[in-house]
């Protein structure tokens, strides 16, 4: 039979799969392992492959295999085939191994977004097993550039090249206050409303805390700061205690209030971006995509931040 030569430059599943592996681990000694194979037959396939396709698919950095942008594209469409393949072949131990997934966020977002969401998000996927570690924001985004973690949870994430961002909810800053309280009358608070309210703040870390101190030295009114709490879910219980007022993003927090709290849009407008980041080095598998989804529609097609404020 005569071959015009096209079926032969195809990729064969060992080569996506040690592609897949190089990508996943950096490193050929750990991708032999994951395959258990051995690591000349890594090496032999990555050579195959990028002969094949004309195109230098790694750059080794410090020991590690950085993988170039054809070899993350190549990946992200290898690693559907290599899923179908799996679900084929291979046991049903095996496929939850494969759909472990380590997720990282913050305090508040873990505790009052995630424990929403992924109760319902384990109903759907009988599979799917998480490992949530809980950490700072500098944390979540070291976890994923490093790829100890496959997805992280955050607000405002720092633009990194080793980083994938997607928006999952946008918000505005609001005024928390406790049932009763007499700004609540008011459809929103500017700066001048709060002259002299007692305010739970949040630290200078948090890029928030700049913007409403910059907010109050443009408006010539000093704030008056009782507490400094380290989590957005602690200054809305320390509102809820009648501590004071605290000025922060709603998202999660007012989801489920804490404690009969009332929230009114703050001015000037303060923009937050909760986001998802994963590595670009890793291809999220098809699990991880449905994962995040989830995370953004909040698992229901009624659910709303605007709603819950």
């Amino acid at each position: 039979m005569e071959d015009d030569g096209e079926h032969a430059e195809r990729p064969s599943l060992r080569e996506l799969e040690a592609l897949h592996a190089v990508v996943t681990f950096t490193k050929m000694t750990a991708a032999a392992k994951s395959l258990g194979i051995s690591q000349p037959a890594v090496s032999r396939s990555i050579a195959s492959l990028e002969a094949r396709l004309g195109k230098t698919l790694f750059t080794r950095v410090g020991g590690q295999l950085i993988p170039t942008a054809e070899a993350v594209v190549l990946d992200r469409e290898a690693s559907q085939i290599i899923d179908a393949f799996d679900r084929l072949t291979r046991g049903r131990s095996e496929t939850v191994r494969r759909r472990r997934i380590k997720i990282i966020a913050p305090a508040t977002i873990a505790h009052h977004y995630l424990a929403h969401v992924l109760p319902r998000f384990i109903e759907r996927e009988p599979d799917f097993q998480a490992y949530v570690e809980i950490g700072t924001s500098s944390d979540v985004e070291r976890a994923v550039t490093n790829r100890d973690a496959d997805l992280g949870v955050l607000d405002e994430p720092t633009p990194h090249p080793g980083m994938r961002i997607e928006i999952i909810k946008r918000t505005v800053a609001h005024v928390l206050l406790p049932f009763g309280h007499p700004l609540t009358d008011r459809p929103f608070l500017d700066v001048a409303s709060l002259e002299g309210e007692r305010i739970v703040a949040l630290p200078h870390r948090f890029q928030v805390r700049t913007l409403i101190d910059r907010a109050f030295h443009e408006a010539g009114i000093e704030p008056n700061i009782v507490m400094e709490a380290a989590t957005s879910a602690f200054a809305a219980q320390m509102v809820g205690e009648g501590v004071g007022i605290s000025i922060l993003n709603p998202f999660p927090v007012m989801i489920e209030p804490p404690g009969g709290l009332i929230s009114r849009e703050f001015r000037p407008t303060i923009a937050f971006n909760t986001a998802v980041i994963t590595s670009v080095a890793m291809s999220p598998s098809a699990t991880v995509r449905r994962l995040i989804v989830a995370l953004r529609d909040g698992l229901d097609p009624n659910f709303s931040t605007e709603e819950s404020l």
